[in-house]
């Protein structure tokens, strides 16, 4: 008894030269759309890792100074301000929050965009005052959408 799938000889299609050729090349682009897109890909999560790490570095720097920016920092900060873990699970607009930041209070008294008017006087700063681009802003809420994704996935395992 033969354990074949096919009991006897298999028909090959025979292609003229000029449709094989078609269909190798349609065969191989495909290949090379695919594996273009892959590297497309692989190039931009680099670069969202890279932005996100950045990200990281500029709210240790600039925002752990008042709020925890991390798990690994969780001593940093103060206890009267928010963490950004806090303000992502409790809050249901924290990503308005976020993306408004340099206008909620107290922010405007020590954050500005580089190429900005010196703070108004009316606003005294109280700690060091940090002057931002709009790539760094970009990096931090690269850092905080990452984070509110990794949540995003702890709760649900």
């Amino acid at each position: 008894m033969q354990s074949h799938l096919f009991s006897g000889p298999i028909a090959v299609p025979v292609l003229k030269p000029r449709v094989a050729l078609a269909c190798a090349r349609t065969f191989l682009g495909a290949i090379g759309a695919t594996l273009l897109f892959a590297s497309s890909s692989m190039a931009q999560s680099a670069q969202s890792e890279a932005l996100e790490k950045r990200g990281l570095e500029l709210s240790k720097l600039h925002c752990a100074r008042c709020h925890i920016v991390s798990e690994k920092d969780r001593f940093t900060g103060t206890s009267s301000t928010p963490s950004f873990k806090i303000m992502i699970v409790a809050l249901k607009d924290w990503e308005e929050r976020f993306d408004t930041f340099m206008a909620r209070n107290p922010h405007p008294a020590h954050i500005r965009l580089e190429g900005d008017d010196a703070r108004p006087e009316h606003l005294p700063a109280t700690i060091r005052e940090v002057i931002l681009t709009l790539d760094d802003i970009e990096a931090i809420l690269a850092y905080v959408h990452k984070m509110a994704e990794d949540l995003a996935n702890e709760a649900k395992q």
